[in-house]
């Protein structure tokens, strides 16, 4: 499979294995990349995922542009109003999945492939790695979710730097600007990646869910409807067994055992 799933207990890691074009995506491998996130958001057995890019050289360095540009071309004429027809649908909003998704960059980051990296959660790169928007040096527009994604990540003077110059920033630089949570050395990118997936995986899966939910929804709202979502999303969490197992953990001062109920 060009897109593969490797899963170890509570996590998985998903791969596209596409190292020959820089681990690009045609349509065809987004929508098989989008079938293994589906798999993942609905399988209540996976409570964390790790997103990276096969080889030693990238993570993603976008669209496969000849198929995917060269597509929407003979389809934007033919389309009703209002229709997506860009083909760069891998920005993957509306799939809901509010389960923790961490991107591991080794290598080249560049125009969708920052946008998938921006879709997860928490980003981890190697010393090598390269981020950039790319699109307006090709005459589109950046998309993949990088217009809207990236300046909630970063500050928006410099998002906006980004998209305006199409110029690539480092690692460091990366870091600077709070795009990535970590820098590590590339031999150690993975083991980092696993290690952090697996500390999330130690906690309450439906409340690492809420939490994520909690955050990202209410970044759209005024402060009291944000606050308001946060209770309605914890009272829920109140009837919960993993709920009543944390708190007879801490009475009983040991580590919770939680099964996602």
């Amino acid at each position: 499979m060009t897109i593969s799933s490797d899963r170890m207990g509570k996590i998985v890691c998903i791969t596209i294995n596409r190292p020959e074009v820089m681990n690009a995506l045609d349509p065809e491998h987004m929508e098989e990349l989008r079938k293994v996130l589906l798999d993942f958001r609905d399988d209540s057995g996976l409570w964390a995922c790790i997103l990276t890019g096969a080889g030693d050289k990238a993570f993603c360095a976008g669209a496969d542009m000849a198929k995917v540009i060269g597509e929407n071309v003979s389809r934007s004429s033919d389309s009703e109003e209002g229709t997506d027809t860009s083909g760069l649908h891998y920005g993957y909003y509306g799939l809901n999945i509010w389960k923790p998704m961490i991107a591991a960059v080794n290598g080249y980051c560049l125009a969708g492939g920052l946008g998938l990296a921006l879709a997860c959660d928490i980003r981890i790169c190697s010393e090598n790695a390269t981020f950039g928007t790319m699109g307006t040096h090709w005459g589109i527009l950046p998309g993949a979710g990088q217009t809207q994604r990236l300046p909630r990540v970063i500050p928006v003077a410099k998002a906006l730097e980004l998209f305006f110059t199409a110029e690539r920033i480092d690692a460091q630089e990366a870091y600077r600007v709070g795009l990535v949570n970590k820098v590590v050395p590339q031999t150690e990118l993975m083991k980092v990646a696993w290690e952090m997936a697996e500390k999330i995986a130690k906690n309450a899966p439906l409340a690492v869910y809420a939490s994520k939910q909690a955050c990202l929804k209410g970044l759209d709202l005024p402060l009291r409807e944000g606050i308001a979502l946060e209770v309605d999303l914890g009272a829920k969490l109140y009837s919960t067994e993993d709920a009543a197992e944390g708190v007879a953990a801490f009475k009983e001062k040991r580590q919770p055992n939680f099964k996602g109920r």
